[in-house]
Parts: structure tokens; sequence; C-alpha cells
């Protein structure tokens, strides 16, 4: 497939995703509880703590689970609370929303990140960002250099993620955070499979909406079916092998 094509998807796809062209879904992540600024500390800390539990999760349940347990116990944000809380007493009010869905494990992971912000930068996401310089290469190895202080979220595939969430969704300039390199999830594949783009791995920027396009899209075509059902209205149609051409 040509450059000019790959350009062209990607300029389409990334419209898409930020104007509810996507079968009228909004890029999740950009979504405020209410009477959160975007780019506040708070918001931050909201950012990177969902983003932690957010592997292989269909993204617009939960942002919504993290929107309404916000609303209703913004406490389970702050890192100061959290560097000091009991993970088994966290439980009831993670799950009270669907914000987790394993709840021994990632009411663990959900504490440790609020207690590493607060080891390593006070408390402050915004002081772990100028740490790093706001670079996102540099944040990318700070994280993978610490899996133990963080553990999931230097993972491989949310490591880059949570970055460029923080520019998409929290309005923070962090240098290159929309270049860095994420292992595809299943629906980025089938997304990218059935557009005639091979590779294991895509930027940050194209991943959200190649994943929302593969769960809310690709997935609507069964095996058997010539074409897909929804392909009238993806913004992606004309590039795809099942689209009606």
């Amino acid at each position: 497939m040509s450059i000019d094509r790959l350009e062209e998807m990607r300029r389409l796809l990334l419209a898409a995703y930020a104007e509810e062209g996507l079968w009228g879904v909004d890029a999740p992540e950009r979504l405020l509880p209410d009477g959160l600024a975007r780019g506040s500390e708070t918001h931050l800390a909201f950012l990177t703590l969902v983003f932690t539990v957010s592997g292989g999760r269909e993204p617009v349940q939960l942002w919504a689970a993290a929107r309404d347990t916000f609303q209703a116990d913004p406490e389970l944000f702050n890192p100061a609370m959290l560097a000091y809380a009991n993970p088994q007493m966290l439980v009831s009010r993670l799950t009270a929303y669907g914000l987790i869905r394993k709840p021994r494990s990632q009411s663990v992971v959900w504490q440790r990140i609020g207690q590493a912000l607060v080891m390593r930068a006070g408390g402050f996401v915004w002081q772990l960002l100028e740490a790093q310089d706001r670079e996102g290469n540099r944040l990318l190895a700070y994280l993978q250099q610490n899996k133990t202080t963080f553990p999931v979220l230097s993972g491989a595939q949310t490591a880059p993620r949570w970055i460029y969430g923080l520019v998409f969704a929290g309005d923070v300039d962090i240098t290159g955070a929309d270049s860095l390199p994420v292992p595809v999830s299943p629906a980025v594949r089938q997304a990218m499979r059935n557009l005639g783009v091979a590779g294991d791995q895509v930027t940050t920027a194209v991943f959200g909406p190649l994943d929302l396009l593969g769960r809310h899209g690709c997935r609507k075509r069964t095996r058997s079916a010539a074409t897909c059902p929804v392909a009238d209205s993806c913004p992606v149609a004309r590039f795809c092998r099942y689209g009606n051409r």
C-alpha cells in the first residue's frame, strides 16, 4: 500500500475519532467527569490510574466506569491516599461501578501506582513528566527501567498509550508522544488486516482509532459475509476489503 493511501487512512481515522465519526462514539478517554478540569493534576492522576487497568478492556465501558467512580469516590484517584491504603480495602470501591474486573490483582496495582507517584514524584504526575523533560522516549525508557515500581503501567502496550493519553486527553505537551510504538491489540489487528495493512505495532496516535474501528466496526461482519454491514458509515470503508466499493 502506498504511503499516500496510508496517510489518507490515518487522516480520516484521526478525524473520525475526534469528532464522533466512528458510529457516534467519541474518543472515550477525552470525556471528563463533571467538575474535573482538563490537564489539572487530579485529571492527570485520573488518566494515569485508569490507563493502568485499561489492558484488554472495552474502552467506552472502561472510561464510563472510571467517570462514574470518580464522581462517587474521587479520593480513589488521590495518590497521597493510595500510598498508605490497604489494597483489600479498595476492592469494593473500585468494583462498585465496574472500574476493575480483577479485584485482587488490580486493586493491588492501583494502590502501587499511587504509591509510586508519591515515592518518585511527590504524588504529582506533572513532576514525573518534568523529571524526564516531557520527552516521550525518555518517559518510556524510565518506566521500562522501573517496572517493579510501576507495575502494569510500564507494560509494552500500556506505557506508550498512557504517555500519548496524557497528550490527547490531558492536553499535556510531551515531545514525540504521538509516534511511540504500541503492540497491536486483537481489535487493532483485525482492523489492520481488513484494511490491508501488515505489522505487529502501530503508533500511539492511531492505536485508539484502530482499536475502536475493530471493536465497533470490523467485528460487526460475520466470517461468511462478503461485505461489512456498517461499511456505509465507516470513514475508511473505501480502503477495506469488505467495504462497499
